[in-house]
């Protein structure tokens, strides 16, 4: 039995990969029918738009990146909370 520390990964069945596939066939479509006049487009006036549209999409979810731009407030420390608490409830009986 043949045993690796660390497992192989094909990252060819990755579903990213397989959607930056699907751009660069798309980019290649645009491509070709660039360069051909207009007697011999094959797509239809209008798809051009179409596909440059799916092409952004499908982009911006690839490229996607979860982490904040801003990383918003300072998180609170238990002591803050408890001394904002103890505050809060030494004005409610004053």
């Amino acid at each position: 039995m043949s045993y690796s520390k660390y497992p192989t990964i094909d990252w060819k069945s990755n579903e990213y990969h397989k959607l930056q596939e699907a751009v660069d066939l798309l980019k290649a479509v645009l491509e070709r029918e660039s360069k051909r006049s207009c007697a011999t487009q094959q797509l239809v006036p209008g798809d051009e738009e179409a596909v440059e549209e799916a092409i952004a999409l499908l982009e911006e979810r690839i490229d996607y990146d979860p982490t904040p731009n801003e990383p918003g407030e300072p998180p609170i420390t238990m002591n803050e909370m408890h001394t904002a608490a103890w505050k809060e409830h030494q004005a409610m009986h004053s």
